[in-house]
């Protein structure tokens, strides 16, 4: 009871930190003159499936945008071009801007960068990209005139006691305007489609799952419903900085291991190419209506 306690009164403080930092320091910017700048975020601080969603985006984007739209972008009027898409990521989170660039290597017209500065460098591409997608961003209030995409499938947070480090929220609805788009539970889906080494061999039975995730036991989850019965399970922080160095001392045991595409993306090249690395390969269905509701909000052509 007295922990608890003290974990509500460290959610009171947090919350009004961040009330002071948005105040003085987030305050309210100026909107992009060119490209159009969509925030994917979530309430959560960690594990909501924003990169993965970000990646299933851009594709989506480039796929309904390539005959050109209402004219605002430098695509529009060139039959069958594709729009220049920027993805910017937190400079903290080098492993989230190396799995979008594994993902997007065979797409010139994508790129991927990780900055400490969202709001200063989407100003700085503004005239060189029709779209700039943000993988987070959601608490940057200076990104003004932004489409923001809501992740909400764990529910929205209501109280203080929510918050870090009572609970597992960074703020609450109403610190923020309302989303153009909301994705809840029965919006979108993420699945593991596949799970394979780098010499595309099916993953063996037992393996060892690790990973460096915002929400270990949604991998747990995702593994059991592939029909994936670990023979055991490591979680690490998310972007953890000594992944390599845990995962060497399995291999050098002979272990095989299994992992997500964020965490394998961390990994240097001789380490990607060992045959006991295995890819636990995310596959998102998003429903219908909440694809034409993007489509609309994000004013791709038909």
């Amino acid at each position: 009871m007295l922990f608890r306690l003290i974990l509500l009164a460290l959610a009171g403080i947090y919350y009004i930190a961040y009330k002071v930092h948005h105040r003085f320091c987030l305050r309210q910017g100026s909107p992009l003159g060119h490209a159009r700048l969509i925030v994917v975020g979530s309430f959560l601080a960690g594990g909501a499936g924003k990169t993965p969603f970000v990646a299933w985006l851009a594709q989506f984007i480039s796929e309904n945008d390539a005959a050109g739209n209402d004219g605002n972008s430098s695509a529009a009027g060139k039959e069958g071009a594709a729009p220049r898409i920027a993805i910017l990521c937190h400079d903290r989170a080098q492993d989230e801007a190396a799995m979008l660039r594994q993902k997007f290597a065979g797409m010139p017209q994508v790129h991927v960068i990780a900055t400490p500065n969202r709001y200063r460098t989407a100003h700085a591409l503004d005239s060189d990209y029709d779209f700039i997608i943000c993988d987070d961003g959601f608490e940057d209030s200076r990104l003004s005139g932004a489409i923001t995409i809501r992740l909400d499938r764990a529910g929205t947070p209501q109280r203080i006691a929510d918050l870090v480090p009572a609970g597992k929220n960074r703020s609450l609805p109403r610190d923020h305007e309302e989303p153009a788009v909301t994705l809840g539970q029965g919006d979108i889906r993420f699945r593991i489609g596949r799970i394979a080494n780098a010499g595309n061999e099916p993953c063996p039975a037992g393996p060892v799952a690790i990973c460096g995730i915002g929400d270990p036991e949604r991998f747990r989850q995702d593994l059991a419903s592939y029909g994936i019965e670990p023979a055991g399970f490591i979680a690490r922080p998310d972007h953890d900085r000594r992944f390599e160095q845990t995962i060497m001392k399995f291999l050098a045991q002979g272990a095989s291991l299994v992992m997500t595409e964020k965490d394998f993306a961390r990994l240097p090249e001789k380490w990607r190419l060992h045959p006991n690395v295995f890819v636990a390969y995310q596959e998102i269905e998003v429903s219908a209506p909440a694809a034409e509701a993007i489509r609309a909000y994000c004013g791709l052509g038909a």
